[in-house]
């Protein structure tokens, strides 16, 4: 009776010291040179891709995922071409970041998610800011799908991120009130046949007006090698128009 009374101590204080590890505890993982690792810092969880050699950052870029654009789920943060895109703005000397943003409250409308998910990438780059040392107005945000759409919004109706030096938005597409009313550059990309409304890729950028502040900075690509919703590869591209605007 007494070794069963001993083992079932010894199960019970086990148990109780076992801890689940929360995001900000998960381990790095190092592929080459870059690290990355799940941190929770100002609120907002995020996966971060460093160079490990690295101590000083010449930049801060956070992007955000595709969802479902009639029940969004918090942000993924394991996308292929998310982590491409922060795998190679990392390898080049910038903190980058997939942004985990939250779910939005059950009937929230359009304009009320993306002022949530803008608030969320504001978190997050604020949190880089202060943890990496990096002055947060050298930033650009970027999204895939439902997050290009919501950044494209949020930066046309609030100023949560009118700090950032652009928006890179890949798949998305927006209206001509939201192009007049732009906060901040865009580069927006997308394949061809409309998949995402009429007013995308070029042809948004063409509904920027002329005399607009943002245009020169501003670019519209359709890729006429794709005809789907997020056909494309375009790291390349999103990374060297991030490069122009944070030199």
């Amino acid at each position: 009776m007494k070794k069963l009374l001993t083992l079932l101590m010894c199960i019970f204080v086990a148990l109780s010291c076992k801890k689940d590890k929360t995001p900000a505890e998960e381990k790095e993982v190092i592929k080459g040179d870059i690290k990355q690792v799940t941190e929770t810092v100002n609120g907002i969880t995020y996966k971060i891709f460093t160079d490990k050699n690295a101590a000083n950052f010449k930049g801060i870029l956070v992007v955000g995922s595709g969802n479902d654009e009639n029940n969004p789920s918090e942000g993924a943060i394991n996308g292929a071409a998310e982590t491409a895109l922060c795998e190679k703005a990392a390898a080049n000397g910038y903190a980058a970041a997939i942004v985990k943003y939250q779910k939005p409250p059950v009937g929230a409308d359009w304009n009320s998610r993306a002022k949530l998910l803008g608030e969320d990438f504001n978190k997050a780059i604020v949190g880089i800011s202060g943890k990496y040392g990096i002055d947060k107005n050298k930033s650009v945000v970027g999204g895939f799908s439902y997050a290009s759409f919501m950044l494209f919004s949020d930066i046309s109706v609030n100023t949560t991120l009118s700090y950032n030096k652009g928006v890179l938005g890949a798949c998305g597409g927006s209206g001509t009130w939201n192009a007049q009313n732009f906060k901040i550059p865009i580069f927006a990309i997308n394949c061809s046949g409309n998949n995402e409304g009429n007013f995308n890729g070029k042809a948004l950028y063409d509904q920027i007006p002329a005399n607009s502040a943002i245009k020169a900075k501003s670019e519209g690509v359709t890729d006429n090698n794709c005809n789907t919703h997020c056909g494309g590869d375009w790291t390349n591209q999103m990374y060297a128009k991030m490069v122009f605007w944070l030199q």
